[in-house]
């Protein structure tokens, strides 16, 4: 699995914590330093298991792109430094897309994300937040894209895939590293969303106006991006195209 992160060893500390106490553990966890100059190698240091990597070029596309090619196993697995997984995540999220890809049809599932709820404080509101803030994001992404949009601090994919369409990802610190991987489904690929799959986050996504603006200024800019190679209405027709065959 891949975690990216910079300047956040406190959050990186409760991320790894929680992925020692798994049901099954992961086969391997990277994660990628994106230029932090805090203490993350003090906290590296209590987990001599975790591969480390150090990715100077600014931007979260860089990062993980680096920590997705190193990954050597099938199934890669993605959260984020402020992520709390809980202790049956890794084996339901590689348990659900272990079948998935064994399943033989006509639509290749390539990957799985899940839902957020926000905490660990409040956690009544975080899951109402949570919710409103997942479905938002899955409304606006999937109307963008066609179908479920990857949310890259709930995610699984297959390592074939990820290698498939490595090239043709953006790498720029100005686009969601997630959204900009989800336009690469191809119009036979599916993403498949579990709503049981839910990930405690951080509130700082959804409590800070500056970074809520950031967001949807890397949104649009992933969006223009990837329409300038691909009008939308060229995508719907390719993918119902793709339904009807």
């Amino acid at each position: 699995m891949v975690i990216p992160t910079r300047n956040d060893s406190a959050y990186l500390h409760r991320c790894l914590r929680a992925l020692d106490q798994q049901t099954r553990q992961p086969d391997e966890i990277i994660v990628v330093d994106n230029g932090s100059t805090d203490d993350i190698a003090a906290v590296l240091r209590e987990f001599p298991d975790v591969t480390c990597f150090r990715e100077d070029i600014p931007g979260v596309a860089y990062a993980v792109r680096s920590g997705y090619d190193a990954a050597q196993h099938p199934i890669i697995l993605r959260c984020d430094a402020d992520s709390i997984p809980s202790k049956g995540w890794v084996e339901h999220m590689v348990t659900a897309l272990e079948w998935q890809l064994s399943r033989k049809g006509k639509v290749e599932v390539v990957a799985i994300t899940g839902i957020a709820r926000f905490g660990p404080q409040h956690s009544g509101l975080g899951r109402i937040s949570g919710a409103l803030y997942s479905y938002a994001y899955r409304l606006v992404g999937g109307l963008a894209l066609g179908h479920v949009a990857l949310w890259g601090s709930n995610m699984a994919m297959s390592a074939t895939w990820w290698h498939s369409v490595r090239d043709h990802v953006h790498l720029s610190p100005d686009v969601h590293d997630d959204y900009d991987l989800s336009f690469q489904v191809g119009p036979h690929q599916k993403v498949v969303l579990d709503h049981r799959n839910v990930m405690l986050v951080s509130w700082r996504a959804a409590a800070s106006p500056s970074r809520i603006e950031r967001q949807l200024r890397m949104a649009a800019m992933t969006m223009q991006i990837n329409w300038a190679e691909q009008k939308p209405w060229e995508r719907m027709r390719a993918r119902w195209t793709a339904s009807r065959e």
